[in-house]
Order: C-alpha cells, then structure tokens, then sequence
C-alpha cells in the first residue's frame, strides 16, 4: 500500500513539475505598430522594453514603412514597460502586463506618439466638463491623469490649456466661460506636481474649428461640449 502511494506522488510530482517548468519556460512576445498620433502616419523609432525593476530587457527600432515592431522574451505572469525617447516626439510610457500562460502568446500594443514640436496641439478627446459648466465633472481626473503623466515625462515642456465653449454668441460670455475651464485643468496639473511656470491657462470666444457643433442626425442626443487642447508652447 505504501508503494502504490509513493507511486502515486511521485507521478503527481513529476507531472505538476513539468508543468511548471513549461510555465517558467514559456515564451511571450509583444508587438504591433506605432503612429504619428496627429496624422496617424507610422514611424520609425527606438523602443525599449524595461521589467518591474526597472532593468532594460530589450531594444529595437520600428519599421520605417509600416511602423510595426516586435519584442520577445517576456515572461508570464510580469508586468513590463514599453518607453519610447525620441528628440522629435514626447517622451511616453505604455504599460504590458502578460498574463499567466504555458504556451506561446503574442500580445498586441499599437502606440500614438505625440510630436514634440512648438505649436503641436494635443486635444483631450473627452469631455471634462458639463454643458455651460466651468467646474470638472466627476471622473474627468481619470482621463487628465494621461495628460498629466505625459508632462512629468517631459519636464521640460511647457503648455498652453486652450478651452473651446459649447454654443456660438456671445464672445465676452464665451471668453469667461473657458478661460474658467483652462483655469480648472491648470489646477488640476498644479495640485498634482506640474510647475506653474510651465502651465498657461487660455481662453477661446468661438466654437472649436476642428470640433464643430454637429447637424443633423449627429446633433441628436446628449448636449455639445467644447474640448480642451494641451498646445506645446516650449521645450
């Protein structure tokens, strides 16, 4: 009886090992493509792949033609970072957490870069504010927190907030309304780190060119609300 359990455990033993051992041994990869974020053209530029202790693990550069680039050996189970440093675009981190496997896997990251140029304007695609509102609606610290990490990436940047109004009319009432919204994402990046002196708060008395109030069955629905622009002043 004894050697029918010692039998059996050293089978249990022997199959749970191997597992383990195709765990530890297996093999991830990430890849995908990177684009201009303005122009959504693809680039070419250094990557590199850091693990949870901040240890260079790899380095490659994306294709110039369709901008595609490929990392492998991660680990199951890890969390890395994908940092790209380029002089011509802003310094930006993307997160890869792999998840727990013991066979092969791909992970997919594509990656919009910002261009860092003076004059590049950076729309926050999401609406921090209510109809006609100055203050930031619930939640909108959640989507500035992006933004908020793009500027402590790059710290030498500077910006000017650029907050559009949501009806057409009156300029003096529209100036007010935004330079008050401008104001409230300053503070936002104020409480949380950013120097004053690299932050500019900025009105706007007409309705956004680039994000028109939409007509017809697109004006159907919720309220339109102006965005806000984070525009590259320096750096």
């Amino acid at each position: 009886m004894k050697k029918m359990l010692f039998l059996l455990f050293a089978i249990i033993f022997a199959l749970s090992g191997k597992s383990y051992a195709q765990f530890f041994n297996t093999v991830v990869s990430v890849g995908g493509q990177i684009y201009n974020g303005l122009d959504k053209k693809p680039i070419s530029v250094n990557i590199e792949l850091f693990d949870a202790k901040g240890v260079r693990i790899q380095k490659v550069k994306s294709n110039s033609k369709d901008g595609s680039y490929f990392i492998t050996s991660l680990k199951p189970g890890n969390s890395y970072e994908l940092k790209v440093s380029e002089f011509d675009y802003m310094r930006q981190t993307f997160p890869i957490v792999v998840p727990n496997t013991d066979k092969y896997l791909e992970v997919s990251k594509d990656m919009l870069l910002i261009p860092k140029k003076i004059g590049t304007e950076i729309p926050i695609r999401v609406k921090l504010f209510e109809n006609n509102k100055t203050n930031l609606k619930n939640g909108a610290d959640v989507f500035l927190s992006d933004y908020l990490s793009l500027l402590k990436q790059n710290p030498t940047v500077k910006v000017r907030i650029v907050s559009y109004p949501d009806t057409p009319g009156d300029a003096t009432k529209n100036g007010q309304l935004t330079q008050e919204r401008s104001e409230s994402i300053k503070k936002y990046f104020l409480a949380n780190g950013i120097e004053p002196d690299r932050l500019v708060a900025q009105n706007a008395t007409i309705i956004d060119p680039k994000n028109p109030i939409p007509t017809g069955k697109a004006s159907k629905g919720k309220k339109y609300v102006g965005l806000s622009y984070l525009i590259i002043d320096a750096y």
